[in-house]
């Protein structure tokens, strides 16, 4: 599969309606992610915190959870994402986002595991961390593989408040979409108290098996 370029114009995306501290939460506005590994037929989750700068540069970027080998393949392509830097109180500033890449293997139908290892992750206080996934059913009537990064507003009770498609057009966007709204998590803290925070899910659909 060819390697797939995500840009973003701002003007085009709506305000994020999320319960936040004054301001605005960090907003990507360029991502690069690879090819799923030729050869690999397993899936899973892995998921990254993502430190950005002021100027909306990632300055760090910390494996939460690992499933190999997309733990490795994730955390080095966020490394070059861009963001439009978070703002508070007429001042940019750095900020934390959850990037989680939910990675489906190339099979018709998934069996969800019992105690799915992110039940009993410890993730950081500071960003958002998922209590229940939904798995995306491969798309009827489609055929090959494809990424979706959903940009999702997580409120102060955990739930989905808001949830869009970057750079949509392609046969998973609706499929990605729908499901994850129906996710819910713990939601970010900070100085103890639960705030909104923002999410970015990505979506890899393989070519499925019949």
């Amino acid at each position: 599969m060819r390697r797939m370029v995500f840009t973003v114009t701002l003007a085009a995306l709506a305000t994020a309606s999320v319960a936040q501290a004054p301001g605005q939460p960090p907003r990507l506005v360029r991502a690069q992610i690879g090819p799923a590994p030729w050869n690999v037929r397993s899936g899973g989750i892995a998921a990254c915190e993502v430190a950005i700068s002021e100027s909306g540069a990632v300055v760090g970027v910390d494996l939460v959870q690992d499933v190999a080998p997309y733990g490795a393949q994730l955390s080095e392509a966020v490394r070059s994402w861009q963001f439009e830097p978070a703002v508070e109180q007429g001042r940019r500033v750095g900020a934390r986002v959850l990037v989680l890449g939910f990675f489906r293997p190339p099979t018709l139908s998934i069996q969800a595991p019992e105690n799915p290892r992110y039940k009993t992750t410890s993730a950081p206080e500071e960003i958002p961390w998922p209590t229940f996934v939904a798995v995306p059913p491969y798309p009827a009537n489609v055929v090959g593989s494809g990424k979706v990064i959903v940009e999702a507003d997580v409120s102060d009770e955990g739930a989905v408040a808001s949830a869009r498609v970057l750079a949509p057009g392609t046969a998973f966007d609706a499929v990605a979409l729908d499901t994850a709204r129906q996710w819910t998590f713990r939601p970010a803290s900070r100085s103890g108290r639960a705030v909104g925070a923002r999410a970015y899910l990505v979506f890899s659909f393989v070519g499925v098996t019949p």
